[in-house]
C-alpha cells in the first residue's frame, strides 16, 4: 500500500466539543522571512454554495462560497482558512486563533480553538470576531491568562501584517499570494 499516509486532524473547543476529519492535502514546506516553514495544508468543498457579499479591490461583489483551503501552523497561535469560489476567487480569509498544531500520535494532529477570530476581506479590511466569547472564556478561567496573552499578541501581529500588505500591494491582498502554495504574504510575515 504506497502513496501518501493518511493524516487526521482534531479541532477541540474549550468547553469540550470537538470535530475530527481526514486531511485532504498534507505537509508542505514554504519559504518564510526567517527560513523554511513546515505547514499542514487541507482543502475541502461545501455541500451547498453560499452567496456572500465580498469587499474586493473593485468594490462589493456577490460571490458563491463553495470551498476552502486551510493551513495549520505548528509554530504559531493560529490556523488560516481561505474561502473560495468554484473559479478560485478569494471570498475572504479566516484566521482562527488556537494553540499551535501538535501531534497526538503518528499522523494525527490537534489544536485547541481559543475563540478569537479575525476575518480579512480580499481588499484587506480586517474585522475581529468573537471577542465576547474570548473574554467570557477568560472570565470563566477556561482560557488561561498565558493563552490569552499569546492570542492577543498573535491577533495584533496578524492585523499589522494585513495592514502592511495593503500598504505594500494596495487593496488586493491576493496580489501578494505565494504562487506555489497559495498562501497570502501577510500570513507568512507573522
Amino acid at each position: 500500500m504506497g502513496g501518501r499516509p493518511r493524516i487526521f486532524y482534531r479541532k477541540e473547543k474549550l468547553r469540550g466539543a470537538c470535530w475530527e476529519y481526514q486531511i485532504d492535502g498534507g505537509w508542505i514546506t514554504v519559504p518564510g522571512a526567517s527560513g523554511d516553514r513546515r505547514l499542514l495544508h487541507h482543502r475541502f468543498a461545501f455541500y451547498r454554495p453560499r452567496e456572500v457579499e465580498v469587499r474586493t479591490p473593485a468594490g462589493v461583489k456577490k460571490l458563491h462560497r463553495t470551498g476552502a483551503e486551510q493551513w495549520f501552523f505548528p509554530d504559531r497561535w493560529f490556523s488560516l482558512l481561505r474561502f473560495i469560489t468554484d473559479d478560485n476567487q478569494t471570498v475572504g480569509y479566516y484566521v482562527n486563533f488556537s494553540q499551535p498544531l501538535t501531534e497526538l500520535r503518528e499522523n494525527y494532529y490537534r489544536d485547541l480553538d481559543l475563540e478569537l477570530d479575525l476575518w480579512v476581506e480580499p481588499d484587506g479590511t480586517a474585522s475581529e470576531l468573537d471577542r465576547n466569547e474570548f473574554d467570557d472564556e477568560i472570565a470563566s478561567n477556561r482560557l488561561t491568562s498565558e493563552w490569552a496573552t499569546e492570542v492577543n499578541q498573535a491577533c495584533a501581529r496578524v492585523a499589522a501584517a494585513v495592514e502592511a500588505a495593503v500598504q505594500r500591494v494596495g487593496p488586493d491582498i491576493d496580489a501578494d499570494r505565494d504562487p506555489e502554495f497559495g498562501l497570502p504574504g501577510f500570513i507568512l510575515r507573522v
